[in-house]
């Protein structure tokens, strides 16, 4: 047990040091405890002496051992000398759990801490494929409700080698007194933990039902927190309130068994042992003729072992509680460690000279439909260029996007940077490199100057007005009464959806990296904001030599773009300029059609705006 214990406690990044220093605390307040009551017997032995030392001494050889300690200290025996050995014994062993109370309070919550952090940095740097997995409740629940449980069943599993120390010491001290009282004293303890088996099993089985309700609630709440507007708008209130009552009772029902399997403990336990005291007072007397102090002693001893026992049935019952809840956190962290992101280069990105090219690639989910993603895909983005993907909803696009800062891998073909395969570029490298704005901006609660900077955190006032200009946010940022220092709000509920997109791409335009990477910026926005945003994007294609990449559904955002690329299926169908796509006719054309525009060639200002 002690090895297991040791090998569990390491799976949450608990030191072995902080193990045997508990349970050295723990040994050392036990000692204390039986030298206070242990220092009793002679108490009672003087007191019946008359205080005659010298008769003890003929009577019990230990006397003599006792007599010359004292003396060593230059102290003489009295009853008021061995009344304060056994205090001041007690007092030690106080002083002793004091300090085992303070340093297990410490351990206990820095290893919370240390999971917490650790799990949360495991799950921002797994890959991809795990984030989709795994929704982020079920992570939320296990780095918050679970690990304290989880805490919790580690530290049971350490009390009860700390039980086992006392009741192994005690045990000593018993076969010392009667090794026949004391083996009845064992079979009675026995027979308790023989009816205590049920309950435990019980408990294991509750605590695993816990962990999946508290996972429940944790997903449940952190989906629908996130989509208040939306419920109410929807007028699903009282569905969604229904199903958090249900959720709820489901939790309570669960928490409540624990309790009442703890219930039960109490139950069973005491009666068992004060009955087993009542016989040892019996036996001892009429059966063993023990001394009365010897018999004061065993009992004192036996009914000190109660609160141990009921202690041993609650805290092995809350580690069996606890279990699953345990392996719930340890499994989580061991699956995200596996599953981070591992990269293989070593070679530095410095930026895009020629192009991105895609080459034959293809790319498939292991959790969907054999049907491939991306299938053979060959094109090139190029460098300084502005490139629109477009294509019907399942096209691939986003897949295809995902490659280039390389959240996907494929899974035949190759993506060359100026020549040389992605898979060479050292993968922070090559992320640095890449700004990214996704189709709904994630705005955190912070000042405007702040969600910016959050692109670079180094960035001037001057580099973040520079940006917010380039993206067209600069107008109402310096229109608001406290400028960049304004609060975003919630999601950035101060802001309307098309400056919420412009401070985004603001915060993408501040890295200054040579790729830009953007997932349907207007797709959300109105005509006025969406002019915007088009006259932004232009901006950055004539006054930057970035590399552009956008997704777009609107295909008016990308009319100017120097090339654009039609996916269907997984599969490029077409590419050229918006003339020459509307010449060609096909989905574009029609698509473009559909969403208000005419099959023909553009018109002259919109030929200006992309320079010929």
């Amino acid at each position: 047990m002690i090895r297991r214990v040791f090998r569990e406690a390491g799976r949450l990044e608990m030191p072995a040091i902080a193990i045997v220093t508990l349970l050295f605390f723990q040994l050392a307040s036990t000692a204390m405890e039986l030298a206070g009551l242990a220092a009793l017997v002679p108490v009672v032995q003087f007191i019946q002496a008359g205080g005659d030392v010298a008769k003890l001494v003929v009577d019990y050889r230990w006397w003599q051992y006792l007599v010359d300690a004292y003396a060593a200290i230059s102290l003489t025996v009295s009853l008021g000398w061995l009344l304060a050995t056994s205090m001041v014994a007690l007092l030690l062993r106080q002083g002793f759990v004091f300090a085992r109370l303070r340093y297990q309070a410490r351990v206990r919550e820095g290893v919370m801490a240390r999971t917490r952090a650790q799990g949360f940095a495991a799950y921002i740097r797994s890959d991809v494929n795990y984030q989709d997995r795994y929704g982020a409740g079920q992570v939320v629940n296990d780095l918050t409700t679970e690990l304290s449980r989880a805490a919790n069943y580690i530290f049971s599993a350490i009390a009860l080698i700390g039980v086992g120390i006392i009741f192994l010491s005690y045990l000593v001290v018993l076969v010392g007194i009667s090794a026949q009282l004391t083996l009845i004293a064992l079979t009675i303890f026995a027979v308790a933990v023989f009816a205590m088996r049920g309950q435990l099993r019980k408990t294991e089985l509750v605590s695993r039902e816990i962990v999946e309700a508290n996972q429940n609630m944790s997903t449940f709440l952190v989906e629908r927190l996130k989509h208040a507007r939306l419920i109410r708008l929807a007028g699903s209130e009282a569905a969604e309130i229904n199903q958090m009552v249900t959720l709820t009772e489901r939790q309570r029902n669960r928490m409540v068994r624990i309790f009442n399997l703890l219930a039960n403990l109490e139950i069973i336990v005491e009666p068992i042992v004060i009955g087993a005291a009542l016989v040892f007072i019996y036996v001892s007397v009429a059966v063993f003729q023990l001394q009365l102090e010897f018999i004061g002693l065993f009992l004192v001893l036996i009914m000190r072992l109660l609160p141990v026992l009921k202690e041993a049935a609650r805290t092995r019952q809350s580690k069996r509680g606890t279990e699953a809840s345990f392996h719930a956190v340890a499994d989580r962290m061991a699956e995200m460690a596996e599953a981070r992101e591992r990269g293989t280069g070593t070679k530095t990105f410095e930026g895009v000279r020629d192009g991105i090219t895609f080459d034959a690639v293809t790319f498939s989910y292991a959790d969907r439909s054999a049907v491939p993603a991306l299938e053979a895909v060959s094109t090139v983005f190029e460098a300084g260029r502005m490139t629109a993907l477009v294509g019907p909803s399942g096209a691939g696009k986003s897949t295809l996007f995902d490659m280039i800062p390389r959240l996907r891998r494929p899974k035949s073909g190759q993506i060359l940077i100026d020549g040389t395969d992605i898979e060479a570029f050292d993968l922070d490298s090559l992320r640095s490199g890449i700004a990214y704005a996704p189709q709904t901006p994630q705005v955190f609660n912070v000042p405007l100057i702040d969600h910016i900077r959050y692109g670079r955190p180094t960035a001037t006032r001057e580099d973040v007005r520079q940006a917010a200009e380039l993206a067209n946010a600069a107008p109402f940022i310096e229109a608001l009464p406290e400028g960049y220092d304004t609060l975003a709000g919630d999601a950035g509920c101060h802001l309307s959806g098309g400056q919420r997109q412009r401070l985004d791409l603001a915060r993408a335009l501040v890295r200054r990296a040579p790729i830009l990477l953007l997932d349907e910026p207007t797709s959300s926005l109105d005509a006025d904001s969406e002019a915007l945003l088009r006259d932004a994007l232009a901006r950055i294609r004539a006054e930057t030599n970035t590399t552009v990449i956008v997704i777009a559904h609107r295909l008016s955002t990308v009319t100017m773009a120097d090339k654009i690329v039609v996916m269907q299926n997984g599969r490029v169908m077409g590419e050229g300029t918006h003339d020459q796509l509307l010449r060609v006719g096909g989905w574009y054309a029609d698509a473009f059609a559909k969403q208000g525009g005419a099959r023909t060639p553009l018109n002259v200002a919109a030929q200006l705006v992309r320079g010929t």
